[in-house]
């Protein structure tokens, strides 16, 4: 079969390499100095932050703070052993985020699957694009390593059925408990191997596949059960759905659009991915990629049926569509000119980006806020002995104080307050008694001091709840907030709320002035990225 063409090659080699390009620049600019771009990076950091110093899986509510999470733990806690190893919390966060491994998983599956190596180097780059994978570069959560160990199970699958040596069976199975293991939801391609071995009526390594992966994952849960002496599966009972319910579910495909056109990258790849595998349905030609495509279309949208989610979960069919690419740009290149423009209008609006004044991810991040380390430092050196108990709603702030988090996860604080009425009402108590030594709540909108109160109200989510008191933190926060503290001042995007009275009776009011920094940023209208 005739390949594409020199020309049609060089073309797609401009327009991946400029992504590559503008998402390593955009790193190289961010991460000096800077903290985890959004809230969720800073529950990882807390979880692997809690295993360092032994604790695994805090319990959701003790008379220390309140805990709940539906994060697995391989990631955390390779990321709390690096920081008892002396690393940072952010600097291993960094080290841990797993790009190139995702990038490398996703070449080798493309060479496996015929893709000529001048074809499937630039494919593999492609996804440096998407606005999602770009933000995702910026934060600390374990989804690019979820999504390169499930790649490198689809790999070793299949290269085993092409080799037929039980270390890759067994190779394939581990990567796919470890996609597990980070991701619960990371199933997708231990379903796609499964079913094509079965297919090809290699039923023996179907099961051997299957059953291990079950045995294993299920022996997994239990361990991990064990190990955190119950407290990690009554978590996930407590909060691992994210408050869904039957109306929210069925609109799953609306709450995946909303996503969706935050990122015009990600929903041009998936929509020509997805013209490309209906067309392979009706030739019937079943490929690995289209069967892919289609599992991973599938969680996707069962992971939007849980609320809280955003546009990190785009990761997997990010990685299918350009799998689907390097089928069609293989087995038919005279019909894949859409793979083969599509890298060049990318290059072209990328390049747009970088004309001063122009709309970028980095002048977003700019308006509202950069958060960084300086920025802890100026609310510690301002607060003094208060900064010691924060109640925070980014948890990294009092990571990087050497505290533990009182509140382990807003989002998740507000879902147990919502199931047990103790835990409401001691939360409103702790605020009601001036408990905490402040409250550091998060701005992205970049408003000066006097409005900033008045955008935090004002917050909504992407699908339109309030951003306080139906998306993270209790109902009625803000208002019980404003009743016992005042804010005080305002280091970008972070917004400092002090009692009202001081512990001798003084009456405290907001204090001028700013420290103002640059910005941190949510794309669109989503508001935290889960």
């Amino acid at each position: 079969m005739e390949p594409i063409s020199p020309t049609q090659r060089r073309l797609l080699w401009i327009g991946c390499v400029v992504a590559l390009v503008s998402s390593t620049a955009l790193m190289v600019w961010y991460w000096p100095g800077a903290l985890p771009q959004d809230s969720s990076s800073g529950v990882w950091t807390a979880l692997a932050q809690d295993f360092a110093k032994g604790v695994f899986y805090r319990p959701t509510y003790s008379a220390f703070g309140f805990g709940g999470t539906r994060y697995m733990p391989l990631f955390f806690v390779v990321h709390g052993a690096l920081i008892r190893l002396a690393l940072d919390p952010v600097t291993a966060g960094v080290v841990l985020l797993g790009i190139v491994l995702f990038d490398t998983a996703l070449l080798l599956t493309l060479r496996e699957l015929g893709v000529d190596w001048p074809v499937a180097v630039p494919l593999a780059l492609l996804p440096h694009a998407a606005v999602s994978f770009q933000l995702l570069s910026l934060q600390v959560k374990g989804d690019f390593l979820a999504a390169a160990l499930n790649l490198g199970g689809i790999w070793c699958g299949l290269r085993y059925a092409r080799r037929r040596s039980a270390p890759w069976l067994v190779a394939c199975v581990l990567c796919f408990l470890g996609a597990f293991l980070t991701k619960l939801t990371a199933v997708a391609g231990a379903v796609l191997i499964c079913g094509w071995l079965w297919e090809r009526k290699d039923r023996r390594a179907a099961v051997a596949v299957g059953g291990s992966f079950a045995l294993l994952a299920a022996l997994a849960l239990g361990g991990v059960d064990w190990a955190s002496d119950g407290r990690a599966l009554a978590s996930f009972r407590a909060v691992a759905t994210g408050g869904m319910h039957l109306g929210y579910a069925l609109a799953a495909p609306v709450w995946l659009l909303l996503s969706a056109v935050q990122d015009p990258v990600f929903l041009l790849v998936v929509s020509v991915a997805a013209l490309y595998s209906v067309d392979a349905i009706r030739r019937g030609a079943w490929t690995v990629p289209a069967a892919y495509f289609w599992l991973a279309t599938g969680v996707t949208l069962v992971i939007f049926s849980s609320p809280g989610t955003d546009t990190n979960h785009l990761l997997d069919l990010l990685a299918a569509s350009v799998l689907v690419f390097g089928e069609r740009l293989t087995r038919a290149p005279r019909t894949a000119k859409l793979a083969v423009a599509l890298p060049v209008v990318f290059a072209g609006l990328i390049a747009l980006t970088w004309i001063p004044g122009m709309i970028s991810i980095k002048s977003l991040i700019e308006k509202g806020g950069k958060p960084e380390r300086s920025s802890v430092a100026v609310i510690a050196r301002r607060l003094g002995p208060a900064a010691h108990d924060l109640l925070s709603e980014n948890p990294i702030l009092p990571v990087e104080l050497g505290e533990r988090p009182r509140v382990l996860d807003p989002f998740n604080l507000r879902l147990l307050a919502s199931q047990r009425p103790e835990i409401a009402a001691d939360f409103r108590e702790r605020i009601a008694r001036g408990q905490f030594g402040a409250v550091v709540l998060v701005d992205h909108t970049g408003a000066d001091p006097p409005h900033v109160a008045a955008a935090l109200r004002a917050c909504r989510g992407s699908e339109g709840d309030r951003c306080y008191g139906d998306l993270v933190f209790p109902p009625g926060f803000l208002e019980l907030l404003d009743q016992r503290y005042a804010l005080s001042f305002v280091v970008h995007p972070f917004v400092v709320y002090e009692p009202r009275t001081s512990a001798a009776g003084v009456a405290l009011g907001p204090r001028a002035g700013t420290g103002r920094g640059v910005g941190a940023v949510r794309i669109g209208t989503g508001f935290s990225a889960r």
